[in-house]
């Protein structure tokens, strides 16, 4: 089984809706999908306003929304990691001029932390990562996002590898743009990226003249949205997927979604700590969908988990053969978390 944050682990009924025979992405019964997609999405992020899905990747989510929103503004970047420093490098294209704020890895941002920054930098936009995946770190983004709004600043998230597993309320926090992935704790294949925006931002972006990207153009994805399509040729299949995973995330319930990633990563916590290991996150930051730690034995502990069938991660960026990450992502993933930690425990000689 898949440990890995992302892919993920499916359940069967996912995998099977891929089976599904193709449709014209320009038919009544894909805008069909992609209507009830969309609306599902709405109510991951939390918001009323639109959720654009891009075919690829989380980072082309997250370069997508830069495009749009970072281009010719005063930026700040949050960095306390690998994909809060891929967010700083993707804003440094669009902006030449973004800055960031850098804290040491394993440390999280706080508003406490980062205040005095925003006070003194007075950023048109804020951007940052909810959850850095590559230590499995979970910032404060609600009190950032109230913090950063009140005093004049757009905010953008990156919640790649924390939506469906932690929370994110979009228009209630005044978070503006928000992007995330289909194959994390969405529980379905890779293949879609999202972009969330608030009617304010989507405002905001329509008044910018001479966007800098073509396939990313939000003027131009509002108005294939508005007919329930995608400007271009989508990943229908994976769109078939997409709607079995969000019919199982809000049969289950978005807020027991949450709380079972809470207990797993709990769960992972205790058991890493049991195997003579220390959590990698600052006490009070720890992720509710990751958990790294450091280790001088990656390579033993991997492989001896890979012959009981269960696949974690490495280390990402300088952090690569120093350390290993558990993911509890998805809906099988915070069921069967016992499975993966049962083998960690093996390969360390505690069972």
């Amino acid at each position: 089984m898949l440990f890995t944050p992302g892919p993920v682990e499916l359940t069967q009924n996912v995998l099977e809706s891929q089976k599904k025979p193709m449709i014209s992405h320009r038919s009544a019964g894909f805008r069909e999908i992609f209507r009830e997609c969309t609306d599902g999405m709405k109510k991951v992020f939390g918001t009323g306003g639109y959720v654009f899905t891009i075919t690829g990747s989380g980072s082309t989510a997250n370069e997508a929304a830069v495009a749009n929103c970072a281009a010719g503004t005063k930026t700040l970047c949050l960095v306390n990691g690998e994909f809060g420093e891929r967010l700083f490098e993707a804003c440094k294209i669009y902006s030449p001029h973004a800055e960031s704020m850098v804290l040491e890895d394993g440390k999280g941002f706080s508003l406490e932390r980062v205040k005095e920054e925003i006070d003194s930098k007075k950023p048109e936009l804020v951007a940052m990562v909810q959850n850095e995946t590559a230590l499995g770190v979970e910032n404060k983004v609600r009190d950032i996002a109230v913090y950063a709004k009140k005093h004049g600043a757009h905010v953008l998230v990156d919640s790649v590898s924390a939506l469906a597993g932690t929370e994110m309320r979009m228009d209630e926090w005044g978070v503006d743009f928000c992007t995330s992935a289909s194959q994390k704790c969405l529980g379905c294949s890779p293949g879609l990226a999202f972009v969330a925006l608030s009617e304010e931002a989507m405002s905001w972006v329509e008044k910018k003249q001479n966007l800098p990207t073509f396939c990313h153009d939000f003027k131009r994805y509002r108005k294939f949205y508005e007919k329930n399509e995608t400007p271009f040729t989508p990943a229908v299949s994976v769109f078939y997927a997409l709607q079995v995973a969000l019919g199982e995330l809000h049969a289950d319930g978005l807020e027991k979604r949450l709380a079972d990633h809470r207990k797993a990563a709990a769960k992972t916590r205790a058991a890493i700590e049991e195997c003579g290991f220390s959590v990698f996150a600052e006490k009070g930051f720890e992720s509710s969908t990751i958990t790294g730690f450091l280790t001088d034995r990656c390579k033993e502990i991997k492989n001896a988990m890979a012959e009981e069938d269960v696949h974690i991660a490495g280390g990402a960026g300088h952090w690569k053969g120093r350390m290993l990450r558990i993911s509890n992502m998805g809906r099988m993933e915070s069921q069967n978390i016992g499975l993966c930690l049962d083998a960690l425990r093996k390969a360390c000689g505690k069972n």
